[in-house]
């Protein structure tokens, strides 16, 4: 019971456990039992009346709160915690003014602190609503610029191996054609079926759309299950997500080949390609198509293979053109 001796006759003589209740009852439901277990580990702590406990000895429950690296959150809701109960006590005559709770370890935001975040967050408003009617125009202008600007050229189908016409000089076309022959090698899918086959090498019968058929099987030495599909093995997440953005209809021989070149160009490998830069290619869409290090278990040790592949697929196309790395 409080009010001894020595700490004044003016104070209830009440528990710590009555003052705690009392204090949590007037909580809201959502901080009651959060309320009652910081006051009860405080009380723990100090093994000793609330109403003989010093600031000082707050302070230590702090530094040991922090020493556990407890969430910041946590332990500021929890000093604040506290520091209500104490304030209840001595308003409420139960406990000495002996702590000022000016002194606490966490203060509470003043109102001052309060207004000054509010007009902070005020200008920050004012200044972003102010950027974006400046630059509205300026996006507007290049939505509509995207919208009516015409479709990316497609690439004739790489099926047909043939080399250009007499009067046509289109060098980085065909190297684009001789590295999706290589893609398509290193997939194990350049054979005449190649655009009909599935993961595991089985074919699907209809390119009305991706087959999404998960198919499983071993590849190096672990079991993966897969819905890969088409000449350059698509999967049905990224197939969808190129066909939605082209509105493209069916998973034919010809889209196969543009989602491709397009997947390669937003991997940022479609110049290295057409300037003949193959390790350069190679390394940027090795995680696109981890085959390409089948041939040794690295980009390093399978770039000789990839690049005999690579010339011969050329030479269908463009006889005698040398590639530079």
């Amino acid at each position: 019971m409080y009010a001894p001796d020595h700490l004044g006759s003016h104070l209830q003589p009440i528990s710590d456990i009555e003052l705690i209740r009392l204090w949590v009852e007037r909580q809201s439901h959502r901080s009651k039992r959060f309320s009652w277990q910081a006051a009860n580990s405080f009380r723990l702590f100090v093994e000793k009346p609330l109403a003989e406990v010093t600031l000082a000895e707050v302070h230590t429950f702090a530094a040991a709160m922090r020493a556990r690296k407890l969430a910041p959150r946590f332990y500021k809701q929890t000093l604040l915690a506290l520091k209500s109960l104490f304030a209840f006590g001595q308003q409420r005559r139960i406990l000495p003014a002996a702590i000022p709770l000016d002194g606490w370890p966490v203060q509470q935001r003043s109102k001052q602190s309060k207004r000054f975040r509010l007009r902070l967050g005020w200008s920050l408003c004012i200044c972003f609503c102010f950027f974006l009617g400046r630059m509205t125009p300026k996006l507007w202008g290049q939505t509509v610029s995207a919208e009516i600007s015409p479709p990316p050229k497609r690439l004739p189908s790489v099926a047909a191996r043939h080399s250009p016409d007499k009067g046509e000089d289109n060098i980085e076309r065909d190297r684009v054609k001789a590295f999706l022959d290589t893609i398509a090698a290193a997939e194990g899918t350049a054979s005449a079926d190649g655009y009909r086959t599935q993961y595991t090498g089985t074919q699907f019968a209809s390119f009305s759309d991706h087959p999404r058929e998960m198919r499983c099987g071993r590849r190096y030495g672990k079991k993966l299950c897969s819905d890969a599909a088409g000449r350059y093995q698509f999967l049905s997440t990224t197939w969808d997500r190129f066909a939605k953005k082209f509105s493209l209809t069916d998973f034919s021989p010809e889209n196969q080949d543009f989602v491709a070149v397009e997947l390669i160009r937003e991997k940022g490998a479609l110049e290295d390609i057409e300037a003949g830069r193959l390790e350069s290619a190679v390394r940027k869409l090795a995680y696109i198509w981890p085959s390409f290090r089948r041939f040794g278990g690295s980009v390093d040790s399978s770039m000789p293979k990839l690049e005999e592949m690579y010339l011969q697929n050329l030479g269908i196309y463009r006889p005698g053109l040398v590639v530079s790395n």
